[in-house]
């Protein structure tokens, strides 16, 4: 099948102030090829299986607000979100942070439909989280007893899915209307990061000969504020440790295409893309789907560039990880409830620190 998203020219991130002189990327965004993932049918069964092929997610200034309206169907980080479902839109404390009681951030939401599951025509996952540091380091020790019951998270992620015939949308492709004005209703636009579109590409596109090490450590260490010393000391120490592959590998994958700020592929053999081996879940840490209670599978990861983008200070108590990895039902369940929440999983710097220095 054609690729549906068109090459991306390999560009480093410099700093934020940059990037309005910088040349447009040739990227498509997710609604206009079918959303995240899609086209991604094997050409040749009989050949051995390869690595799944992953789709990265970019962050770009839309060229008009009325783009990323929700039925357009769009992929996009920050602001307010587009309502898959404008109705039934989860409430109560299921969009509060379960330690400090405040309403979680939009982070981000990806338009992911499956092909070959007709309830699930329309589909999107959205990304919450709480802005607080302490809070995110709380749920990292939460998320290991979620087979004890149901722990507290500032990170939720929402799946909400529709059939081809629905109350909301017409069974025809969406028509771009310049007059269209956003609609979110229940969610404070005061309280909201900034906002862009997500273009996408084949990590394919990026070839891993020609990638610039140094842009590997941009990744984690290019923030508003001063240098983290810290941070520079103990990615220092990983480059002379031989032993530490996953590591090495982790850099190596990012600095292809360093202003990466999503990893997708819902393909059966994808896996996630870890920093380190501390802090990863073992199988048995994966609970089962809450409604079906059949498995998760793994779908998507946010990495730590999005929190440059939304302009968060390189400071102590700043929001920081090294990945978010997101697991979805494997048979996208729906049990008439329009936003089920999936699960999420945390590693963090901090992991990352300890391991190698405890």
């Amino acid at each position: 099948m054609e690729s549906s998203a068109e090459k991306l020219r390999g560009l480093t991130i410099t700093s934020l102030d940059e990037e309005e002189d910088e040349p447009e990327l040739p990227h498509r965004s997710p609604s206009a090829a079918g959303g995240i993932g899609a086209g991604y049918e094997d050409e040749d069964d009989d050949e051995e299986e390869e690595e799944a092929e992953v789709t990265l997610g970019f962050l770009e200034k839309p060229k008009h607000p009325g783009l990323l309206l929700r039925h357009l169907f769009p992929s996009k980080a920050g602001g307010i979100p587009a309502w898959l479902d404008p109705v039934n839109l989860p409430s109560g404390n299921s969009r509060c942070c379960g330690f400090c009681g405040e309403p979680l951030q939009f982070a981000l939401q990806i338009y992911a439909p499956l092909e070959d599951n007709s309830a699930a025509f329309h589909r999107t996952l959205f990304m919450f989280m709480c802005p607080s540091m302490a809070c995110l380091l709380r749920d990292q020790h939460e998320q290991w007893k979620h087979r004890q019951g149901s722990p507290c998270r500032s990170v939720k992620v929402f799946r909400c899915q529709l059939p081809r015939s629905n109350a909301f949308y017409s069974s025809e492709p969406p028509k771009h209307n310049s007059s269209d004005k956003p609609l979110c209703p229940g969610v404070p636009a005061s309280k909201s990061w900034p906002e862009y579109e997500i273009a996408i590409d084949y990590e394919g596109a990026f070839d891993s000969d020609s990638c610039d090490e140094s842009n590997s450590k941009s990744l984690v260490m290019q923030r508003p504020g001063k240098p983290d010393d810290m941070m520079q000391s103990w990615m220092d120490q990983f480059e002379a440790d031989a032993d530490n592959k996953c590591w090495a590998s982790f850099q190596e994958r990012i600095s292809r295409a360093p202003k990466q700020v999503l990893r997708y592929c819902r393909e059966s053999n994808a896996k996630p893309l870890w920093a380190l081996s501390a802090g990863c879940p073992s199988n048995a840490d994966i609970p089962s789907c809450s409604y079906c209670k059949g498995p998760l599978c793994y779908e998507f990861q946010i990495m730590p560039q999005l929190l440059y983008y939304f302009g968060v200070k390189n400071e102590p108590d700043s929001l920081d990880w090294a990945t978010v990895v997101v697991y979805t039902c494997q048979g996208s369940c729906n049990q008439n409830v329009s936003y089920m929440e999936e699960f999420a999983w945390v590693q963090e710097l901090a992991d990352i620190v300890c391991a190698h220095f405890d």
